[in-house]
């Protein structure tokens, strides 16, 4: 009978042999060497992305916007310009294009935007004219003075002058004024404040109209209430009336009508000398 000390060290033997499981010799370190290669591999198309990103260049320009006065072309060229060499898809200068494209004449506003992969939007909003402001500059429909360097060709809107920073003043008096006229089929061809504070305009009909220092707006009704007094075949012959008179106003006509002094003395005007 075997003693018992030598069943408990035949049993641990069992136990450690059991334990003891055999490796082929360089599996490890191959499984190694293909996870550092997958790992490299990884990490080098992630800096070669990173590098195709960054290096990417603008390609294509639209230009977009509803244009009457302005060509896109000359938009896109300006962009262009900007667009020099080494200027990446993000390293494009979106505030200074903007900026280069609002100094073109017409533009009101402008925005430039980034669309991948490799294109530049520019929305661009021209301005609308409603008015000319002396012989270089009109106001647009949102009462905003802007410079192009000449009004030719744009007769046909309102001439408005006056003192800079008046520019709304006026254009608001226009559109209670030619709401007023509207009524005798007629709308103000110009209006004009001086630098010492006087309102006078023309009609299309040509009548001319002096106000001095008087609020147009408020003048214009009572006047509008007396003149059919005349009637219309003399209202016809008028050529300007001055109401800078406080308790009536003057007419000056372009022929003179033989019974015209009756009315005229009940208006409170007087003939030309």
């Amino acid at each position: 009978m075997a003693h018992p000390g030598n069943q408990l060290r035949l049993k641990r033997q069992r136990r450690s042999r059991a334990g003891n499981v055999a490796v082929p010799a360089g599996r490890g370190s191959r499984a190694a060497v293909t996870a550092l290669f997958a790992l490299c591999l990884i990490w080098g198309g992630v800096g070669w992305g990173v590098s195709w990103i960054a290096e990417r260049r603008v390609q294509t320009v639209r230009v977009k916007g509803a244009f009457r006065y302005i060509d896109p072309a000359s938009v896109e060229d300006t962009v262009r310009e900007k667009l020099v060499t080494g200027n990446t898809y993000f390293g494009v200068p979106l505030a200074e294009i903007r900026q280069a494209v609002t100094t073109i004449p017409w533009v009101a506003e402008a925005s430039v935007e980034r669309r991948w992969p490799d294109r530049l939007e520019v929305d661009v909003r021209e301005h609308r004219p409603v008015a000319r402001w002396g012989d270089t500059d009109f106001i647009d429909d949102r009462m905003n003075r802007f410079h192009v360097g000449s009004t030719r060709g744009f007769e046909h809107l309102p001439l408005l002058a006056g003192p800079d920073g008046q520019e709304r003043r006026l254009v608001k008096v226009l559109i209670a004024l030619d709401e007023r006229f509207e009524s005798w089929g007629t709308r103000v061809a110009e209006l004009r404040l001086t630098d010492r504070w006087s309102w006078s305009l023309r009609l299309e009909s040509d009548l001319r109209v002096e106000f001095g220092r008087r609020e147009p707006v408020e003048v214009i009704s009572s006047l509008l209430a007396l003149l059919p007094l005349l009637g219309k075949e003399r209202m016809a012959l008028l050529q300007s009336i001055d109401l800078r008179y406080p308790y009536g106003f003057a007419v000056v006509w372009k022929t003179y009508p033989p019974d015209v002094e009756a009315p005229l003395e009940q208006l409170g005007g007087k003939p030309p000398a």
